[in-house]
Protein backbone atom coordinates (compact mmCIF):
# COMPACT_ATOMS: atom_id res chain seq x y z
CA UNK A 1 0.00 0.00 0.00
CA UNK A 2 1.50 3.33 -1.01
CA UNK A 3 1.62 6.45 1.14
CA UNK A 4 -1.36 8.09 -0.65
CA UNK A 5 -3.58 5.03 -0.01
CA UNK A 6 -2.58 4.88 3.69
CA UNK A 7 -3.37 8.59 4.14
CA UNK A 8 -6.76 8.17 2.45
CA UNK A 9 -7.53 5.13 4.63
CA UNK A 10 -6.65 7.04 7.85
CA UNK A 11 -8.77 9.99 6.71
CA UNK A 12 -11.75 7.70 6.01
CA UNK A 13 -11.46 6.08 9.45
CA UNK A 14 -11.24 9.50 11.13
CA UNK A 15 -14.25 10.80 9.15
CA UNK A 16 -16.21 7.67 10.08
CA UNK A 17 -15.46 8.18 13.78
CA UNK A 18 -16.58 11.82 13.59
CA UNK A 19 -19.83 10.76 11.93
CA UNK A 20 -20.49 8.34 14.79
CA UNK A 21 -19.59 10.97 17.42
CA UNK A 22 -21.86 13.54 15.73
CA UNK A 23 -24.74 11.06 15.43
CA UNK A 24 -24.28 10.01 19.07
CA UNK A 25 -24.26 13.65 20.21
CA UNK A 26 -27.45 14.43 18.31
CA UNK A 27 -29.16 11.31 19.71
CA UNK A 28 -28.07 12.22 23.27
CA UNK A 29 -29.40 15.77 22.82
CA UNK A 30 -32.78 14.49 21.54
CA UNK A 31 -33.08 12.01 24.41
CA UNK A 32 -32.11 14.75 26.87
CA UNK A 33 -34.82 17.05 25.52
CA UNK A 34 -37.43 14.28 25.76
CA UNK A 35 -36.45 13.50 29.36
CA UNK A 36 -36.46 17.21 30.25
CA UNK A 37 -39.95 17.64 28.77
CA UNK A 38 -41.26 14.59 30.64
CA UNK A 39 -39.72 15.91 33.88
CA UNK A 40 -41.38 19.33 33.38
CA UNK A 41 -44.80 17.69 32.92
CA UNK A 42 -44.43 15.67 36.12
CA UNK A 43 -44.09 12.26 34.48
CA UNK A 44 -41.53 11.22 37.10
CA UNK A 45 -43.31 12.88 40.07
CA UNK A 46 -45.86 11.13 42.25
CA UNK A 47 -48.96 13.05 43.37
CA UNK A 48 -48.99 13.87 47.07
CA UNK A 49 -51.17 11.87 49.44
CA UNK A 50 -54.33 13.63 50.68
CA UNK A 51 -53.31 16.68 52.71
CA UNK A 52 -54.70 18.05 55.95
CA UNK A 53 -53.85 21.44 57.46
CA UNK A 54 -53.21 22.12 61.12
CA UNK A 55 -52.80 19.76 64.03
CA UNK A 56 -55.30 16.86 64.02
CA UNK A 57 -55.03 16.74 67.83
CA UNK A 58 -56.71 20.15 68.00
CA UNK A 59 -59.81 18.88 66.16
CA UNK A 60 -62.96 17.39 67.62
CA UNK A 61 -63.14 13.57 67.49
CA UNK A 62 -64.34 11.98 64.27
CA UNK A 63 -68.06 11.16 64.30
CA UNK A 64 -68.99 7.48 64.40
CA UNK A 65 -69.42 6.04 60.96
CA UNK A 66 -72.72 7.32 59.62
CA UNK A 67 -74.17 7.65 56.17
CA UNK A 68 -71.46 9.28 54.01
CA UNK A 69 -72.37 12.02 51.57
CA UNK A 70 -70.87 12.25 48.07
CA UNK A 71 -71.06 15.21 45.78
CA UNK A 72 -70.07 16.19 42.27
CA UNK A 73 -71.02 18.83 39.75
CA UNK A 74 -74.82 19.11 39.80
CA UNK A 75 -76.06 22.68 39.17
CA UNK A 76 -79.59 21.65 40.23
CA UNK A 77 -78.37 21.47 43.84
CA UNK A 78 -77.08 25.05 43.84
CA UNK A 79 -79.74 27.49 45.11
CA UNK A 80 -80.58 30.44 42.87
CA UNK A 81 -80.16 32.72 45.90
CA UNK A 82 -78.05 32.14 48.99
CA UNK A 83 -80.31 31.01 51.87
CA UNK A 84 -80.70 33.60 54.62
CA UNK A 85 -79.59 32.76 58.17
CA UNK A 86 -82.47 32.53 60.62
CA UNK A 87 -82.94 32.74 64.37
CA UNK A 88 -83.75 29.41 66.05
CA UNK A 89 -86.45 29.17 68.71
CA UNK A 90 -85.19 29.99 72.20
CA UNK A 91 -84.15 27.22 74.58
CA UNK A 92 -83.90 24.53 71.91
CA UNK A 93 -80.83 22.44 71.02
CA UNK A 94 -79.09 23.94 68.00
CA UNK A 95 -76.24 22.63 65.80
CA UNK A 96 -73.27 24.94 65.38
CA UNK A 97 -71.02 24.55 62.33
CA UNK A 98 -67.30 25.14 62.85
CA UNK A 99 -64.98 25.13 59.83
CA UNK A 100 -61.34 25.56 60.97
CA UNK A 101 -60.39 26.25 57.33
CA UNK A 102 -62.39 27.19 54.25
CA UNK A 103 -59.63 27.37 51.63
CA UNK A 104 -56.59 25.33 50.64
CA UNK A 105 -53.90 26.04 48.03
CA UNK A 106 -52.23 22.98 46.49
CA UNK A 107 -49.49 25.14 44.95
CA UNK A 108 -48.00 23.65 41.78
CA UNK A 109 -50.01 20.73 40.39
CA UNK A 110 -48.82 18.66 37.45
CA UNK A 111 -51.50 18.06 34.83
CA UNK A 112 -51.20 14.28 35.30
CA UNK A 113 -52.08 14.50 38.99
CA UNK A 114 -55.25 13.97 40.98
CA UNK A 115 -54.91 15.71 44.36
CA UNK A 116 -57.05 15.74 47.51
CA UNK A 117 -57.40 17.84 50.63
CA UNK A 118 -59.34 17.05 53.82
CA UNK A 119 -61.40 19.83 55.43
CA UNK A 120 -62.72 19.18 58.95
CA UNK A 121 -66.43 19.96 59.38
CA UNK A 122 -67.15 20.26 63.11
CA UNK A 123 -70.26 20.56 65.25
CA UNK A 124 -69.82 22.65 68.39
CA UNK A 125 -73.55 22.90 69.00
CA UNK A 126 -76.05 20.95 71.09
CA UNK A 127 -77.98 19.16 68.32
CA UNK A 128 -77.00 16.97 65.37
CA UNK A 129 -75.52 18.90 62.43
CA UNK A 130 -77.05 17.59 59.19
CA UNK A 131 -75.30 18.20 55.86
CA UNK A 132 -77.13 17.98 52.53
CA UNK A 133 -76.77 19.08 48.89
CA UNK A 134 -73.01 18.57 48.60
CA UNK A 135 -72.05 19.97 45.18
CA UNK A 136 -68.93 21.13 43.31
CA UNK A 137 -68.36 23.90 40.79
CA UNK A 138 -66.85 21.66 38.10
CA UNK A 139 -66.87 18.08 36.87
CA UNK A 140 -63.12 17.92 37.60
CA UNK A 141 -63.85 18.17 41.32
CA UNK A 142 -65.57 15.69 43.64
CA UNK A 143 -66.29 15.82 47.35
CA UNK A 144 -67.05 13.21 49.99
CA UNK A 145 -68.11 13.80 53.60
CA UNK A 146 -67.40 10.94 55.98
CA UNK A 147 -70.78 11.37 57.71
CA UNK A 148 -73.82 13.42 56.68
CA UNK A 149 -74.96 13.58 60.31
CA UNK A 150 -72.47 14.98 62.83
CA UNK A 151 -73.36 14.64 66.53
CA UNK A 152 -72.55 17.48 68.96
CA UNK A 153 -68.86 17.60 69.87
CA UNK A 154 -67.78 15.66 66.80
CA UNK A 155 -66.53 16.26 63.28
CA UNK A 156 -66.75 14.74 59.82
CA UNK A 157 -63.97 14.87 57.23
CA UNK A 158 -64.74 16.50 53.88
CA UNK A 159 -62.33 15.17 51.25
CA UNK A 160 -62.19 17.38 48.15
CA UNK A 161 -60.50 15.83 45.10
CA UNK A 162 -59.32 17.71 42.00
CA UNK A 163 -58.40 15.91 38.75
CA UNK A 164 -56.00 18.26 36.96
CA UNK A 165 -56.21 16.20 33.75
CA UNK A 166 -60.02 16.36 33.49
CA UNK A 167 -59.86 19.52 31.33
CA UNK A 168 -56.90 20.88 29.31
CA UNK A 169 -56.47 23.66 31.87
CA UNK A 170 -53.16 25.40 32.54
CA UNK A 171 -52.16 28.01 35.11
CA UNK A 172 -54.10 29.19 38.18
CA UNK A 173 -57.34 27.36 38.99
CA UNK A 174 -60.02 27.81 41.66
CA UNK A 175 -62.68 25.21 42.39
CA UNK A 176 -65.56 25.56 44.85
CA UNK A 177 -67.52 23.14 47.00
CA UNK A 178 -70.87 24.03 48.55
CA UNK A 179 -73.20 22.31 50.99
CA UNK A 180 -76.35 23.03 52.96
CA UNK A 181 -76.59 22.64 56.74
CA UNK A 182 -79.30 22.80 59.40
CA UNK A 183 -77.21 25.32 61.38
CA UNK A 184 -79.45 28.42 61.45
CA UNK A 185 -76.41 30.70 61.18
CA UNK A 186 -74.87 28.82 58.24
CA UNK A 187 -77.57 27.43 55.94
CA UNK A 188 -75.24 27.45 52.90
CA UNK A 189 -71.47 27.01 53.09
CA UNK A 190 -68.59 27.38 50.62
CA UNK A 191 -65.06 25.98 50.71
CA UNK A 192 -62.49 26.40 47.96
CA UNK A 193 -59.35 24.83 46.59
CA UNK A 194 -56.77 26.60 44.45
CA UNK A 195 -53.60 25.64 42.63
CA UNK A 196 -51.47 26.23 39.56
CA UNK A 197 -51.62 23.50 36.91
CA UNK A 198 -48.37 22.92 35.04
CA UNK A 199 -48.41 21.18 31.67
Amino acid sequence: MNRKSRTRSRRNRRDGRWRWVTAGGIAAAVIGLIVLNLWRTGAFASPPSPSRSGDPASLLPLAPAGPPLRGGHDPALIPSATPTPWAPPANQPVPQLDLPEVEYDFGRIYARWTVSHIFPVQNRGTADLVITDLVTSCGCTTAELSSAVIPPGHRADLTVTFDADFHPVKGPVTRLVWFATNDPAHPWVEVRITGTVQR
